[in-house]
């Protein structure tokens, strides 16, 4: 666990997780005791609009308390966290998550967290499919997501990757360390 003094303004704390898979959300919705079958069943997330499941929305906020459970551990506490969820995370999503201190006041210190979600899409190589994930078999990716610029590309060994990042969830926290 880290000092108050060990913490500085603009220091980023950062927790990504890239292995949201339907059996995972099956043992989440079991566990948690929400069965909303929009969370396991695809066919009925389609009927609802959607183009296949979408992860709780409680899950991805649990990554931001573990982050934050882990960073202050037994002796710190965190005393608030806000959060507003923008955006729907799926299957195939990499959840990062990141808080950075803005003010230390104090034993408290303040942070601005984002969550986002990078989607992949497809790997091309000579202008060819070459590997294509479940966000472009579904079709996740919307002429909105174009148009706000959260469509990027990446070379990576197979090719080049296309992929969605968006914030999924901006919000604060407050955290109290020792001193």
């Amino acid at each position: 666990m880290p000092r108050i003094s060990d913490v500085k303004v603009g220091q980023v704390i950062c927790f990504e997780f890239d292995q949201i898979n339907r059996e995972l959300l099956r043992r989440y919705a079991k566990a948690s005791g929400d069965t909303n079958p929009i969370h396991t069943t695809d066919a009925v997330a389609e009927r609802t609009g959607l183009k296949g499941v979408i992860a709780h929305g409680l899950f991805s906020f649990g990554f931001l308390t573990k982050m934050l459970d882990e960073f202050v551990g037994e002796e710190g506490k965190i005393i608030e966290i806000g959060i507003k969820m923008t955006a729907m995370v799926r299957c195939g999503d990499n959840l990062i998550t990141e808080a950075e201190v803005t003010k230390i006041e104090g034993k408290r210190v303040y942070l601005d967290i984002e969550q986002r979600t990078i989607t992949p899409i497809d790997i091309k190589k000579g202008g060819e499919i070459v590997k294509q994930f479940e966000a472009g078999e579904r079709g996740y990716v919307t002429e909105r997501d174009i148009a706000r610029g959260l469509i990027k590309t990446k070379e990576v060994d197979e090719g080049t990757l296309t992929y969605r990042e968006r914030v999924a969830a901006p919000g604060h926290a407050i955290i109290e360390l020792n001193e």
